[in-house]
């Protein structure tokens, strides 16, 4: 490992940190958009506007077709609004259930642990949903399930977290056999105006105006058993995943992609060839990808590092010494000079700022 991650030229910090630009091709299945459709009322007003939308019955009933997110999203703006549904959210996640989500939901509930089901959520949840992608992290005795969006809805954003979140938090009770009562859920939007019907939804605490949408879970939790394991229906669902992975990593190369499998494991990044071979490209395909870009993977790891770097100094009291260890630097000194670079200040000097 390298005692100092390799560094591009110096960015506003916020700008590095929130950098997430979004996909080219975002989807839902159509039993998915189904669902959305009769859980918003089924009426001949909400078929209309979904119409209206481009989104008909017989697209809706086609159960091998996929529906792009733009629309749907659209549609259900305008009946929201028309319909006057502000907790739309809460109602669509308490209803759909994980089996909706193909292939990937039966991975998730023939998981043999909570921790298992949790994995391949989070390595397989492309393949159902494009407009937010799913990363989990362990740190101290907590999971850190956190929604990253990728979409440009931000009226929507809302809606899409609550249906997410309740549809994470029913797929894990439900595969677990017990209410996820020690949970938090922090949501990155202000509180709304209904909060008081929260509670009859979520199982644990929920927060509001947090810097991320994240779902906090004890790590124990990962060793508790499913009661709806099933080892060959796990190994045909994987089976099907991989296969749908390849086509959407042959499809779907992009800088996003990349940063994804990067912020798996930070602490032993994978070098470019290690990379290219995931996505079963070359070395000089993958660096014509992120040059059409206008990047490249050593920007990419970059970025990677610096992001990691002010969480930490922003969200948890852990000593510039032990946040040095978990980006893999190998002495404190070789992590506070790359800081200094990046940003002009000191790690000690940057979290005495934003604190």
């Amino acid at each position: 490992m390298t005692t100092e991650p390799p560094h591009s030229d110096s960015k506003n910090i916020e700008q590095v940190a929130r950098q997430q630009p979004p996909l080219d091709s975002k989807f839902v299945t159509s039993s998915y958009a189904n669902l959305v459709f009769h859980t918003l009322g089924n009426t001949p007003i909400v078929e209309e506007i979904f119409s209206r939308h481009g989104i008909t019955r017989e697209l809706l009933e086609n159960s091998s077709g996929s529906i792009k997110f733009d629309l749907l999203a659209a549609a259900v703006f305008e009946v929201i609004e028309t319909q006057n549904i502000p907790d739309a959210g809460l109602s669509l996640g308490s209803r759909l259930h994980i089996s909706t989500h193909g292939p990937v939901g039966m991975a998730i509930i023939s998981a043999e642990t909570v921790g298992q089901a949790i994995k391949d959520a989070a390595r397989y949840y492309q393949t159902s949903i494009t407009f937010c992608d799913l990363e989990v992290y362990y740190q101290d005795d907590k999971i850190f399930l956190e929604m990253v969006k990728t979409h440009s809805f931000p009226h929507m954003q809302t809606v899409i977290l609550e249906t997410l979140m309740l549809t994470l938090q029913n797929a894990l009770e439900f595969v677990s056999g017990k209410k996820l009562v020690d949970s938090k859920i922090i949501f990155a939007f202000p509180t709304p105006k209904y909060v008081d019907q929260y509670a009859n939804y979520f199982s644990g605490q929920t927060e509001f105006n947090g810097d991320k949408n994240v779902m906090i879970l004890p790590a124990a939790l990962a060793n508790v058993r499913c009661i709806t394991a099933d080892s060959q229906i796990h190994r045909l669902a994987e089976e099907q995943l991989k296969q749908k992975m390849q086509e959407i990593r042959a499809n779907n190369l992009t800088m996003q992609h990349v940063l994804a499998e990067l912020r798996k494991t930070p602490e032993a990044m994978p070098t470019l060839k290690e990379m290219a071979g995931y996505f079963n490209v070359s070395s000089r395909t993958l660096m014509r990808y992120l040059q059409a870009e206008g990047t490249n993977y050593r920007e990419l790891r970059d970025m990677i590092y610096k992001q990691m770097a002010i969480d930490s100094l922003r969200n948890t009291d852990n000593s510039i010494d032990s946040i040095a260890l978990e980006l893999g630097y190998q002495d404190t000194t070789s992590f506070r000079r790359a800081f200094k670079r990046w940003f002009g200040v000191s790690p000690s000097e940057y979290r005495d700022k934003v604190r």
